[in-house]
């Protein structure tokens, strides 16, 4: 089963501008994320979703794949997550002839999440096999 991790990081937070870059004890917030997906044993690919090149460049940095950058139709406040998971999931489909079974949502700004959540959460995904899992 091919499992993948989502991590969307706008760069125009009406709240915090770059918030998903700025420190978070020791590191950017969106380091937080990437770490607890790429420790996971259940996940195939850790990819960092974005319109702004800066947070590409730190989510790379942390070892994040950065595919491309999202359209701005996808990046405003008003835009929900559903069409950015359907663009991102096309864009493997069309431009690397990859199929994804499954997608982990990890949203940056939750710093406490740990690996072992992650885990925890697949695991029931696979045993269960909900529509989903939060």
């Amino acid at each position: 089963m091919n499992i993948i991790a989502i991590i969307p990081a706008r760069g125009g937070s009406k709240g915090i501008p770059k918030k998903n870059i700025k420190n978070f004890c020791g590191k950017p917030l969106i380091a937080w994320a990437i770490e607890s997906a790429l420790k996971s044993r259940f996940l195939d690919r850790v990819i960092a979703i974005t319109d702004d090149p800066k947070i590409a460049k730190v989510a790379k940095r942390y070892g994040a794949e950065t595919l491309f950058l999202l359209p701005k139709n996808l990046t405003q406040s008003s835009a929900q997550m559903e069409p950015v998971l359907r663009y991102t999931i096309e864009w493997l489909r069309k431009n690397e002839n990859y199929k994804t079974d499954a997608i982990v949502l990890l949203m940056p700004p939750n710093p406490l999440r740990e690996t072992k959540h992650v885990n925890e959460a697949i695991k029931l995904f696979l045993k269960k096999n909900p529509d989903v899992v939060v």
